[in-house]
């Protein structure tokens, strides 16, 4: 521990040199003036630091880069701040010609709209061609860029829009899993006769409601919300139209709590886990801290389908993964762009097997039993199932709040869902599904 906390110190100053080393690269070095041995190549990473479980995931990188890259001379500078705050800092470095940057941490989404648009971050698919990167990471993992291109490599744990449920209430009313909207109401009607809330969710956030319109919109186009970000299609269309009367209609039946609008999700996660709420519509980044407050009580599962022939689809097309154009990236003008790729590949992967061995996290993109990472416990059964099915899942495209085209289209659209769950006669799903229509305009 005392080593931990003196790297976490070192990373709070704000910078840290590491040596590491590019692969193989005939532009790792050039030789001094006296014949000797190459200099490193130096290359400068920005990356946002936002918690303390940043700066420990981010000094394991560092002491394990030399490993993976010994010829390279890296400055990490941990900048703190908000995301606009870090967000404007890149795109400020970059105005000033790229001084001081050749590798970043980018949010991806609407954040790295601009920087693709400058035409300021490195393509990086014949490095990672090269490389064998591919190989290494689940099929979900290749989220291109809207010109083909990829642009980042992804590090950050990967999350999907799934159904928590309560197994001992659903044992104890006879219940079970719905795959059908049928089914579900069902469930409902059953649950809605006890004291125990049907469905937990945090409306009054938004964007808890607008994963669960998009995942029952993803059984009839699982390429609906793609379609609607690059122009395609409208919230008005089928997909999310039938999606928005069945949450009315759920609403109607009593699924959701009293004053359910104004319910947040730090509100709806303690009714579900403390048993008062049978399920809630949340993602799986819940699944390991569920498993370990619920026990065997504790599952989940996937949104069920709209139209009952369809029931062979549940659970194959999940909205969430990897977030198009967030990760790892490389500044166009950097002098050493072998490097700096090899060198976001090597981030990427120290972290993901730091919270893999040491968090039990598998829900990364990389294939942890080919790569030979250990985790020392046995992972719960939800999470090793999650673990399993992701590795299965056939279309996968970004969660509705993270891939409009503007931070604003996110903004109304989120606005919009929580009107939509006060659930009053003067906003009717048409009214909604307008607002959104307007929303995903917004520049």
């Amino acid at each position: 521990m005392g080593n931990w906390k003196r790297l976490a110190s070192i990373l709070l100053v704000g910078t840290m040199t590491v040596t590491l080393a590019a692969c193989g690269s005939s532009s790792s070095g050039s030789k001094d003036e006296g014949g000797g041995k190459d200099e490193k190549v130096k290359l400068n990473v920005l990356f946002n630091n936002t918690d303390e479980n940043v700066e420990k995931e981010m000094a394991y990188v560092q002491e394990h880069l030399p490993e993976k890259l010994p010829n390279v001379e890296v400055e990490f500078e941990m900048s703190p701040g908000d995301a606009q705050t870090y967000e404007t800092k890149v795109r400020t470095m970059i105005s000033a010609g790229g001084e001081g940057l050749d590798v970043w941490w980018e949010r991806g989404g609407s954040w790295a709209t601009p920087i693709l648009e400058s035409e300021s971050a490195l393509p990086l698919d014949d490095y990672l061609e090269k490389s064998g990167y591919w190989d290494k990471v689940i099929p979900s993992a290749n989220v291109p860029a809207e010109d083909g291109h990829t642009y980042a490599i992804p590090f950050e744990d990967i999350s999907y829009e799934i159904i928590l449920y309560n197994k001992k209430i659903f044992k104890e009313n006879n219940l079970e899993v719905p795959k059908t909207v049928e089914e579900l109401k069902s469930v409902i009607e059953t649950l809605a006769k006890t004291d125990i809330i049907p469905i937990s969710v945090g409306a009054k956030d938004g964007w808890c409601v607008a994963m669960m319109l998009e995942g029952f919109a993803y059984s009839i186009d699982p390429e609906i919300t793609k379609k609607i970000v690059e122009g395609d299609a409208k919230f008005s269309d089928a997909p999310y139209e039938e999606a928005a009367q069945i949450m009315k209609e759920l609403m109607d039946m009593g699924a959701f709590s009293k004053n359910v609008a104004l319910t947040g999700i730090d509100e709806a996660l303690p009714l579900f886990e403390s048993g008062k709420a049978a399920m809630m519509a949340n993602g799986s980044w819940a699944v390991a801290s569920g498993a370990e407050k619920m026990g065997d009580d504790f599952g989940y599962f996937y949104y069920p389908v709209i139209n009952k022939e369809d029931v062979g689809n549940y659970g194959k097309n999940v909205a969430g993964g990897v977030k198009q154009n967030s990760g790892m990236m490389v500044y166009a003008g950097t002098e050493h762009p072998e490097e700096a790729v090899a060198l976001c590949e090597a981030i990427a992967e120290l972290r993901c097997q730091y919270v893999y061995e040491t968090n039990g996290n598998p829900f990364t993109v990389y294939k942890a039993e080919e790569m030979g990472w250990k985790y020392d416990k046995e992972f719960a059964e939800p999470v090793a199932q999650l673990a399993s099915d992701m590795q299965n899942f056939g279309f996968v495209y970004g969660l509705v709040q993270d891939v409009m085209p503007t931070a604003a289209a996110s903004s109304g659209i989120m606005q919009a869902t929580s009107k939509f769950m006060t659930n009053t006669e003067d906003y009717t799903a048409d009214n909604y599904l307008a607002d959104m229509d307007k929303a995903a305009q917004e520049e």
